[in-house]
């Protein structure tokens, strides 16, 4: 990747990240944007070798999803292509990378939760991010990867259903004392002080929505 093309990358993330959406052109001038992207990522011959590339569009992607999650507008990305993009980037050496594929699985999947006919994408998406909470080495992105379930499975019928049929509590149940167990023995050797207070409020927030779920899981099993 030339210089020039990751450094508009890098200045759109922040432009992104920083202004309204009106000022970026409203919803269908993101909707434009993403697909853009999208586009260029797909183009490139050998995604998962170029390293400095995918950290540079994942980060922009990222951002842009994000912001458009907040405002319920409708992304383009299609599940296939998603997925491809969720796994190429779980298996980065690059932290960078796998959190960014995190919160862009995660904002596609907040968004889908509100819509119909989701049920089997929000299967895979909560399939994926459990994998990757359970089983990243790091726990910036397992604590981004819980953080992103919480997001895709804190509302909605079909994420409701899905969270059923994907086992997400009982998971989420037995990883729960694990979680904390890392936290407690890899913490302040491997993480910073603000990197910990992060994973410290994921670990709380994690009790709370296996809570949450419970209650979804009683409510439409019995």
């Amino acid at each position: 990747m030339n210089t020039v093309q990751w450094r508009a990358l890098v200045c759109l993330q922040s432009l992104v990240s920083l202004l309204e959406v009106e000022d970026l052109g409203g919803a269908p001038a993101l909707q434009a944007l993403a697909q853009h992207l999208t586009s260029l990522l797909f183009s490139q011959p050998d995604l998962a070798q170029q390293a400095d590339f995918l950290e540079a569009i994942s980060s922009a992607l990222r951002a842009l999803l994000q912001t458009m999650a907040s405002k319920h507008i409708s992304q383009c990305m299609a599940p296939e292509q998603l997925m491809t993009l969720c796994r190429v980037g779980a298996q980065s050496g690059s932290v960078g990378v796998r959190v960014n594929v995190v919160g862009i699985a995660g904002s596609t999947g907040s968004v889908l939760a509100r819509e119909d006919g989701t049920l089997e994408v929000l299967k895979t998406i909560g399939c994926f991010l459990l994998e990757v909470a359970t089983k990243d080495p790091s726990l910036v992105v397992a604590g981004e990867a819980l953080d992103a379930l919480f997001d895709v499975f804190a509302d909605g019928r079909e994420a409701e259903r899905a969270s059923v049929q994907i086992r997400l509590l009982s998971t989420l149940k037995e990883f729960q004392p694990v979680f904390k167990m890392k936290i407690r023995k890899e913490g302040r050797g491997k993480y910073s002080p603000d990197q910990l207070c992060v994973l410290n409020n994921v670990r709380m927030n994690l009790r709370r929505f296996v809570a949450y779920q419970e209650t979804v899981e009683k409510r439409l099993t019995t």
